[in-house]
C-alpha cells in the first residue's frame, strides 16, 4: 500500500484539509475538498477530541478595521480597532509551546521506544521508501528551494524553524504584557486559557489527551490513510460495497492495526462517518 503510495504523499492532504477544518471550515463555497466525504467526520471528531483546545484566529480575535489593524502600534489603538479573547488565546499559544517541547525533549523518546533511532542503513533505506517516496520528497527539495534560491535546503529548513523557535518563545511572555496593558482581568483570562491549553492537549508523557475519547482511534487513522483506495472503492463501476471494504481491511484487522474485528462493526462506522459503500444486496432472480 504504500509502495504505491508513501505516507508521507498520503498525509499532505489530510493535514491541510485537518487545518481547514479546525480554522472553522472558511469559505467553504470556494473550497476544493481534496479527500473523500467520510474523511471530514473524522476530521470533526479530531476536532472535538484531539484539537479541543484549538481555536481558529476567527475566534479569538475580531478585527474591526484591518487597514488600521496593519499599522497600529499602541495599546490604545489594539483596544478600539480590536476585540481579543484572551482564553482562546492563551489557548492556542499554550498548543504551541507544547508542542515545541514535545519535539525538542520528547520527540527522541517515542522514536527510539519505536526502535527508529537505531536502524540499520538498508532498513532505514525501505523506511524512508515507505514513509517519504522519492518523487515526494524530490518535489518538496524543489518547494522549498524557491523560498531561498542558491541556499542549500538544510540551510532553508534551518532558518525557518529558528525563527518559529524564536516566535513561539516569545509569544506567551509578549502577550502576557500587553494583557496586563489592555485591561485588568486580561492577564488573569490569558493564563487561564495557557492553563486550559496546556493540560487539554498533551499529557506529561506526550500523548494526545483527547485519544482516550476516541474508541476506534486506530481504524480511524487507518481510513484517513488508506483515502486513495477508499476512494478507488467509492468511484468504481459497477459499485462496491462494504463487503469489498471488509474484504480489503480483514488483513489489517487480523494485524491488529485497527479495531475492528467483523462486518457488523464496519457497517456501524461506515454508517457514523457516512461513508457512502452499500451493503451486498441479494442476487438478482433470473427471470
Amino acid at each position: 500500500m504504500l509502495l504505491r503510495k508513501p505516507y508521507a504523499e498520503r498525509w499532505e492532504p489530510v493535514s491541510k484539509e485537518l487545518l481547514w477544518v479546525l480554522c472553522g471550515r472558511q469559505n467553504m463555497a470556494q473550497h476544493q475538498r481534496l479527500l473523500p466525504g467520510y474523511c471530514y467526520k473524522i476530521l470533526d471528531l479530531q476536532k472535538r477530541t484531539i484539537f479541543k483546545a484549538f481555536k481558529p484566529i476567527s475566534e479569538v480575535i475580531t478585527i474591526k478595521d484591518k487597514e488600521q489593524a496593519a499599522t497600529c502600534k499602541s495599546v490604545k489603538e489594539v483596544k478600539q480597532i480590536m476585540t481579543i479573547d484572551w482564553e482562546k488565546l492563551g489557548s492556542v499559544f499554550a498548543i504551541g509551546e507544547r508542542s515545541h517541547t514535545f519535539f525538542e525533549n520528547e520527540a527522541e523518546q517515542k522514536l527510539k521506544e519505536d526502535g527508529l533511532l537505531d536502524l540499520t542503513p538498508e532498513k532505514a533505506k525501505q523506511i524512508h521508501k515507505l514513509m517519504i517516496g522519492e518523487h515526494w520528497e524530490e518535489k518538496k527539495i524543489a518547494e522549498i528551494q524557491e523560498c531561498d534560491p542558491g541556499k542549500p535546503v538544510e540551510e532553508i529548513i534551518e532558518k525557518c524553524l529558528t525563527a518559529l523557535e524564536e516566535t513561539t518563545k516569545k509569544a506567551i511572555p509578549e502577550w502576557h504584557q500587553i494583557a496586563r496593558a489592555v485591561e485588568p482581568e486580561a492577564v488573569t483570562k490569558f493564563h487561564s486559557g495557557v492553563a486550559k491549553g496546556s493540560d487539554e492537549f498533551l499529557d506529561k508523557n506526550g500523548n494526545l489527551k483527547g485519544e482516550r475519547k476516541i474508541k476506534l482511534r486506530d481504524t480511524y487513522e487507518f481510513l484517513l490513510t488508506a483515502w486513495p483506495e477508499i476512494e478507488k472503492m467509492l468511484k468504481a463501476r459497477p459499485s462496491k460495497t462494504r463487503n469489498d471494504l471488509w474484504d480489503w481491511l480483514t488483513p489489517f484487522s487480523y494485524a491488529g492495526w485497527i479495531e475492528i474485528t467483523d462486518l457488523d462493526q464496519l457497517n456501524r462506522l461506515c454508517d457514523s462517518i457516512d461513508l457512502r459503500l452499500k451493503l451486498r444486496g441479494r442476487p438478482s432472480k433470473v427471470k
